[in-house]
């Protein structure tokens, strides 16, 4: 058995180095202004399962050298999902957001689901889970002093309540970002010019405007050769529903 852990450790540093290789080897690419091959050989990489904010960042670089702006969209959204206080990753997601042709310009949300999605982005899932479990730790230790003490202790008491009611809401926040995470009906158009209809439901079924490369947009359901989707804006999940069809 401990010779089976050896050789596991020992193929997992053979494993990492490779990867490291190739790595270095797409940023040497890149630099080079071999903006294919690096793309290929950070996919590569994508394709074997290992992720980075780091990786989805130069992928990103990558596609925005070659001009495919969707492509580029969407591995800077999993940048940042990795890494989200990253100031260089929302630059250029705004300046790109700014470049989509045609741009929506969706109307702003309430102010307090402003303020929650700013919150639920401050961080990524992990981090929200350790602060979740320090919050559920500190808790058990002030339930546990309330116990102890044979007098009331007011203080104690309501901090107590504070970090409860903290906790709750922390993890509900976890709750929300595990699912948006883990939502595959999220994606970012990488096609110019799908035209977005009234739907088959009303009118005619007469074109309304074109969605274009780089729009975020959510699946929100399907009947027959139609979808109806949900337009996220890139940074704030501001949303506005419209339908389109398959051809």
């Amino acid at each position: 058995m401990r010779y089976f852990l050896v050789f596991l450790l020992f193929l997992s540093k053979i494993i990492s180095q490779n990867i490291d290789e190739r790595f270095f080897s797409a940023n040497n690419y890149y630099d080079s202004s071999n903006y294919l091959e690096s793309i290929e050989l950070y996919e590569k990489i994508l394709d074997e399962g290992w992720e980075s904010s780091n990786l989805y960042y130069n992928l990103g670089n990558a596609y925005y050298r070659q001009g495919m702006i969707g492509q580029s969209i969407w591995s800077y959204n999993k940048a940042l999902r990795i890494n989200p206080r990253n100031s260089d990753i929302k630059h250029n997601l705004e300046i790109l957001n700014a470049r989509i042709k045609d741009r929506i310009v969706l109307p702003d949300e309430f102010f307090l689901v402003r303020i929650y999605m700013k919150i639920k982005s401050r961080y990524n899932l992990e981090e929200w889970l350790f602060i979740g479990s320090i919050m559920i730790f500190i808790s058990v230790i002030l339930f546990l002093l309330s116990k102890l003490y044979i007098f009331d202790n007011f203080i104690l008491d309501r901090s107590l309540m504070v970090f409860i009611v903290t906790s709750i809401i922390i993890h509900v926040i976890i709750l929300d970002k595990f699912l948006d995470e883990n939502d595959n009906r999220i994606g970012i158009i990488i096609d110019n010019s799908v035209d977005a209809y009234s739907g088959p439901f009303y009118g005619d079924n007469t074109v309304l405007f074109n969605v274009n490369e780089g729009t975020k947009v959510k699946i929100s359901q399907a009947h027959n050769k139609w979808i109806e989707i949900i337009l996220l804006n890139v940074l704030s999940d501001k949303r506005l529903r419209i339908f389109s069809r398959f051809c």
